[in-house]
């Protein structure tokens, strides 16, 4: 949890190794959730599903949603969240998560702010469930607070306003202090750069491997990067041409 949802640079976009990457981050949820008392399970639907399923038998269920993105990815709207969808995924479950870097959400202003507080969808991070399992609460019951958190403040698109409500939800069910978690999200950024390095690290080598190459296999490269002989094929399947 302390480094998930970083997907490796050196994953090929829409690869089997990006798609196996998602399922770890499922996985991460799951078993983060049964480490805090719930019994959870991963969802094996593909499509239009949460990809969590949990539960504290005779209090409440949920749903929740692991995200992953890659460290260079930039513009990430509200869709890459997919907050008004998870609601309508709840299966019959009385609650719904979203669970993704603390560093990825929007930090400004943001559509899935509003959408979280109108669905009671709730928003938190990889840090923020790492915290719980480090200072688990003895009662999961107590978890509901965080489940309800979204139904208790205004709609609003500010940022700020939602992860102070998160921060002061998760330090009542820890006893925590507000210490405690500014150290939590100092070591996050730490490691945060760790993990840039290591990226950073990829690309500087990818770049001199590619500066290196003869003239024909960088051109190989291209085609191949551009799936061009793909494309071709697919257009021929479709039209019969």
């Amino acid at each position: 949890l302390d480094y998930g949802g970083v997907i490796p640079e050196r994953f090929g976009h829409d690869s089997t190794e990006e798609k196996i990457f998602a399922k770890y981050c499922d996985a991460l949820l799951a078993r983060g959730l049964s480490e805090l008392g719930l019994t959870s399970r991963v969802i094996d639907a593909r499509g239009d599903s949460a990809d969590v399923y949990a539960s504290f038998p005779e209090h409440y269920s949920l749903v929740g949603d692991a995200k992953a993105f890659r460290l260079s990815r930039t513009a990430k709207n509200q869709k890459d969240f997919k907050v008004e969808a998870l609601n309508q995924w709840r299966q019959g479950a009385d609650y719904a998560c979203l669970l993704a870097p603390y560093y990825q959400y929007p930090n400004t202003t943001s559509q899935i702010y509003k959408q979280a507080t109108r669905y009671n969808v709730t928003l938190f991070s990889y840090t923020h469930l790492a915290f719980l399992i480090r200072h688990k609460p003895e009662n999961p019951a107590l978890l509901k607070s965080l489940l309800t958190f979204s139904t208790t403040i205004t709609e609003s698109l500010r940022a700020s306003d939602y992860w102070l409500g998160v921060r002061n939800v998760v330090l009542d069910i820890t006893g925590q202090s507000a210490d405690d978690w500014e150290i939590a999200l100092k070591d996050t950024n730490a490691r945060l750069r760790e993990q840039a390095e290591e990226q950073i690290r990829f690309w500087e080598a990818e770049k001199l491997r590619i500066l290196a190459l003869d003239q024909i296999t960088a051109v190989e490269e291209l085609v191949k990067a551009l799936k061009i002989d793909s494309k071709i094929s697919v257009i021929r399947s479709t039209t019969g041409a």
